[in-house]
């Protein structure tokens, strides 16, 4: 977890937003502007579908939400969330723009038992550079607690939205073409109680995580597959809960340890949950081995920079199991270069791009891209099509709120051995700010202008813009090469291989 940076245009605005009397601009959930359409399904549940479904309530009829796990009624790890069991970060810009989209959200999930935090003076922050930063108050409050919490009491700001409908328990089988195919005409999915349906719907939104439902629908289509930029990060992380000791220091709550790459892989963080525990995480790089037991956690502790983690916790009660979660890379699918969208279709949150969560990016991120969402409705609906504006608004704007937390966490991992030349070949190649064509460019026809000509020329243009190919089989199934490696060969051309087209060349 980082301090957050305050260059994206969505941080800019709820800047200028709390500097105004009477606080924000942004209209909130109540009915009664001008309606989009009848239905929007958003897929997942998650921290990016949630935020999403309470920015669309506005301005459709029914939102319906599709979620492949079983929801209990607590707050509970779930495994469509394998890393709800580690220390998580909502920063202030995340926390403000979710409390936008849901007024009363900092309350609630305060009333919840959140802990308040203060950057920087509740927060000891360690770098090898210059060892424990000076203590200040700037002003910027956090609440920190687990995940599962955090998504609990978002969940149920959702659920109270009269027309917010969570169908739990349902998997998402495919985003149904329309006649024609230039569009969507709603979502097939598998219900509780294992019966197939199909809902029809004006607008899909893909908040999945992985964004198969829209990669299978471009395939389908026989459209093209965006360009993924990717960085190799292969970190690991061993993560312990334990009781506060009751002698613990009062000099911070929560702490951050910073590596110094090359010679100290280990980053570690501590940070005050709900029940009055810390959730500790020590995170490795290119680890060859998993800390297992907590007597080698309290030893990997003593590896770092400074002896601070090590300190707050040899005298705290052992943890019943050391948890264990591993993130090999970070991944933008760059369906904002695509020259369109199938008509109803927009992706969010991790099914965009997914951060090294080291960085504490990922739910912050997601709550931006709804409220950017909400912003965009909102002038959209005034537009004859509001449906293209939407997409074309969404898809215009979307890569200015990735742009930030995207350079400062891959940034960050270029600094690693083994690849990091390589992957610093990479990042510069395919990473950087590029104008975005959503709105001027038409649908391909055929073969792509980035797909035209023989395969060595397409070769020699990938590897001078450092892009990743995956080949894909026929069922899906994406083969990866190492992370840190530049692949050649054009990464926009992977389309359904059972498609008839015509005029190829």
């Amino acid at each position: 977890m980082v301090a957050e940076f305050t260059s994206d245009p969505i941080e800019h605005r709820l800047w200028l937003d709390e500097q105004r009397p009477g606080g924000s601009s942004t209209p909130g959930n109540g009915r009664g502007s001008r309606q989009l359409g009848r239905r929007a399904i958003v897929i997942g549940a998650g921290m990016g579908g949630l935020a999403a479904a309470g920015a669309l309530a506005k301005y459709f009829e029914r939102v319906e939400i599709l979620e492949r796990d079983r929801l209990a009624a607590t707050a509970g790890s779930r495994s469509g969330t394998p890393q709800d069991r580690h220390p998580h970060g909502l920063l202030a810009g995340g926390l403000r723009a979710l409390d936008r989209i849901f007024s009363g959200f900092k309350h609630d999930l305060a009333a919840a038992g959140a802990v308040p935090v203060t950057f920087a003076r509740d927060v000891q922050f360690e770098r090898p550079d210059v060892g424990v930063l000076p203590k200040r108050d700037f002003g910027i409050s956090v609440l920190c607690a687990t995940r599962p919490l955090i998504e609990l009491v978002l969940r149920r700001r959702a659920e109270a939205v009269a027309n917010i409908t969570l169908r739990s328990a349902s998997r998402v089988i495919g985003i149904v073409p329309a006649a024609g195919g230039a569009g969507v005409r709603g979502v097939q999915f598998v219900n509780g109680s294992g019966r197939f349906e199909t809902l029809d719907a004006d607008l899909v939104v893909d908040a999945s995580g992985r964004g198969a439902p829209t990669l299978s629908l471009l395939d389908a289509l026989c459209w093209d597959r965006p360009q993924m930029t990717e960085i190799g990060v292969d970190i690991t992380y061993a993560t312990a809960v334990v009781e506060i000791p009751p002698h613990a220091t009062s000099e911070w709550k929560a702490v951050l340890t910073l590596p110094d790459p090359p010679y100290v892989a280990l980053h570690a963080i501590i940070v005050p949950t709900e029940d009055g525990r810390w959730i500790s995480a020590i995170a490795d790089h290119n680890a060859t081995a998993r800390i297992e037991t907590w007597e080698a956690f309290l030893e990997a502790s003593r590896s770092l920079i400074t002896p601070t983690v090590y300190n707050a916790l040899r005298y705290a009660q052992p943890p019943g199991s050391i948890r264990h979660y591993r993130f090999p890379v970070s991944t933008w699918k760059h369906f904002e270069r695509l020259p369109h969208l199938p008509r109803g279709v927009l992706l969010i949150a991790d099914a965009f791009c997914r951060f090294n969560p080291i960085h504490g990016q990922g739910m912050s991120s997601a709550g931006k891209q709804a409220l950017l969402l909400q912003d965009v409705l909102d002038r959209a609906a005034e537009d004859p099509d509001p449906i293209a504006a939407l997409q074309a608004g969404f898809m215009t704007e979307v890569a200015s709120v990735l742009e930030t937390p995207w350079t400062m966490s891959t940034s960050a991992d270029l600094a690693f051995p083994p690849d990091a030349r390589q992957k610093a070949r990479q990042f510069r190649g395919s990473a950087r700010v590029r104008s975005c064509p959503f709105p001027c460019r038409r649908r391909r026809s055929g073969r792509s202008s980035r797909d035209v000509g023989s395969r060595p020329a397409a070769a020699a243009s990938a590897a001078a813009t450092g892009t990743r190919d995956h080949a894909t089989d026929r069922g899906g199934h994406q083969s990866r090469r190492h992370a840190g490696r530049r692949l050649t060969g054009p990464s926009s051309t992977l389309t359904n291989p059972f498609c008839q087209r015509k005029n190829l060349t």
